[in-house]
C-alpha cells in the first residue's frame, strides 16, 4: 500500500507542477476525442438511415399527359415481370385523381400553385418499390424511351452527389481528428518531458540508490493516463450532447442538410463512442508519458 499511496502523491504532485501544460493536454485530448465520436456518430446515424433507405427505393414512371391505354399495359406487363424475378417489390398506379390529390398536399403551404390545375392536367404514375436500391438504374432503364412514357424519376440524382459530401465530410474529420490526437500526443509528451526534467537530480539520486526504470516511471506513466482518461471523460459527456445536435438537426432539416432523412441515434451509439473516446484518450495520454519518458530514462 505504501507504494501504491507514493505513485499517487508523485502523480499528483507532478500534475501540479505543470498545471497549465497539464490542462492544455486535457483540453487538447478532449477536443480530439470529442471530435472523433462525433464522427463515428455521425457516421453510424446515417449509415442507419441509408439501410431504411435501401429498403424503401422508389422510382416514378410518368406518362405523357395524354396517355394510351396500350401504353399503361406494357409498363404493367414489364413491372409484373421485374416484380415475379425480384427486382420490383411493389408498384402502384397514381390515376389523374390520385395524382391530383398528391400535388395539393405537396403544394399545401403555397395553395397559388394550383390555381387552374385540373386532374386532366396533370399526369398519371406508376410508383415502383424496389427491393435493392443498387438496381434502381438497372430497372429504371427499362422504361426509358418506352412508348408513352414521358419521363422516368429516381433518387439517384439526390443520393449519389449526398453521398460524395458525406464521404468528403469524413475525410475532413478524420484529417481533423488525427491531427488534434497528434496535438495532444505533443502536449503530453511536452508535459511529461517537463516533470521529468524538473526532477531530473531526484531520479538519478533514486536510480543510485537501487530504484528500477519501471519505479521511476510509474508516476510519470499515471499522469499521461490521467490527462487522458480527464480529457476522455469530457469528451464522454460531450459526446451525449452531439447525439442530442445531430438528432434536433435531423427533425428540423427532415434530413436535407447534413443528414439523411431517417437519422437516428441511440443511447448505445453514445455509450459505445463515448467508451471509445474515453479508452482511446487514456492510450494516447500512455502512449504520449511513454515517449516522453524515452530519453531520460533510457527506456
Amino acid at each position: 500500500m505504501s507504494r501504491i499511496g507514493y505513485f499517487v502523491r508523485e502523480t499528483l504532485i507532478s500534475l501540479r507542477r505543470n498545471v497549465m501544460m497539464t490542462v492544455s493536454g486535457i483540453i487538447t485530448i478532449a477536443i480530439g476525442a470529442t471530435i472523433v465520436s462525433s464522427m463515428l456518430l455521425f457516421i453510424k446515424g446515417n449509415d442507419r438511415a441509408a439501410g431504411k433507405l435501401r429498403g424503401d427505393v422508389q422510382l416514378e414512371v410518368f406518362f405523357a399527359v395524354h396517355e394510351v391505354k396500350s401504353d399503361l399495359d406494357g409498363v404493367r406487363q414489364t413491372l409484373d415481370q421485374l416484380k415475379h424475378t425480384g427486382e420490383v417489390k411493389s408498384y402502384r398506379f397514381l390515376d389523374h385523381a390520385t395524382a391530383f390529390k398528391e400535388a395539393k398536399k405537396f403544394f399545401a403551404d403555397d395553395p397559388d400553385q394550383m390555381l387552374g390545375v385540373t386532374p386532366a392536367d396533370l399526369p398519371v404514375s406508376f410508383r415502383v418499390s424496389l427491393r435493392d436500391a443498387n438496381d434502381i438504374e438497372t430497372v429504371a432503364r427499362q422504361f426509358d424511351h418506352r412508348g408513352g412514357v414521358e419521363s422516368v424519376k429516381t433518387p439517384q440524382r439526390f443520393i449519389q452527389p449526398y453521398f460524395k459530401k458525406i464521404d468528403r465530410m469524413r475525410a475532413i474529420l478524420i484529417g481533423v481528428a488525427l491531427a488534434l490526437a497528434l496535438a495532444s500526443m505533443f502536449l503530453v509528451v511536452m508535459t511529461v518531458r517537463l516533470a521529468t526534467y524538473a526532477r531530473r537530480r531526484e531520479i538519478e539520486v533514486m536510480k543510485l540508490v537501487g530504484a528500477s526504470n519501471l519505479f521511476v516511471r510509474v508516476p510519470f506513466l499515471a499522469e499521461g493516463i490521467v490527462q487522458g482518461v480527464i480529457g476522455g471523460g469530457i469528451a464522454f459527456g460531450l459526446t451525449f450532447a452531439a447525439r442530442n445536435v445531430f438528432n434536433d438537426l435531423s427533425g428540423q432539416t427532415g434530413g436535407s442538410f447534413l443528414v439523411l432523412k431517417g437519422f437516428q441515434l441511440l443511447s448505445g451509439d453514445v455509450v459505445r463512442y463515448g467508451m471509445i473516446a474515453l479508452i482511446g484518450s487514456a492510450v494516447i495520454g500512455f502512449l504520449s508519458a511513454t515517449i516522453g519518458l524515452y530519453r531520460f530514462l533510457d527506456v
